[in-house]
């Protein structure tokens, strides 16, 4: 009897330790918003930079509201598990009335500066810029992630 029943726990606790181990090890959605001094940041890029080996960066763009979704393989993905540098920059706007036919079209409109008329949105070095940055973020984070940068 012994034996059977030792035989029994021993299969259903490997079971158990090789289906933890089976688990997905995908990207984890990951929603947030950035704020400019107290304001809702529109249209901005947000770089998720893996620092935990074998992670990978993270992209995302701010909608009306600087709401994101990070995308990592395919959009609003998430991110890895893990630690990340983040960093905030304006996006590049190119004007609405011009289509490009080809992407190396694109590419050259966007360098010969056909840009709206609005005015540019200053993110200061500690956002914007890998080096400096002094944004952090595990994920994954408990709950959304909120930003809130200063201009000043």
């Amino acid at each position: 009897m012994f034996p059977t029943r030792f035989r029994r726990w021993t299969g259903l606790l490997v079971l158990l330790i090789a289906a933890a181990g089976c688990g997905k090890r995908g990207p984890v959605p990951l929603r947030g918003t950035v704020k400019l001094d107290g304001r809702p940041l529109a249209h901005a890029t947000v770089h998720f930079i893996a620092q935990t080996p074998g992670g990978k960066d993270a992209l995302a763009s701010t909608n009306a509201d600087g709401v994101f979704r990070l995308s990592t393989h395919e959009p609003d993905d998430g991110a890895f598990p893990g630690r990340y540098k983040v960093i905030v920059r304006p996006a590049t706007e190119v004007d609405p009335g011009f289509t490009a036919a080809t992407p190396a079209e694109a590419m050259q409109a966007a360098s010969a500066g056909k840009k709206l008329s609005r005015p540019p949105v200053s993110i200061p070095p500690r956002y914007s810029q890998p080096g400096q940055t002094i944004l952090v973020q595990d994920v994954p984070a408990s709950g959304d992630v909120l930003f809130e940068l200063q201009s000043k």
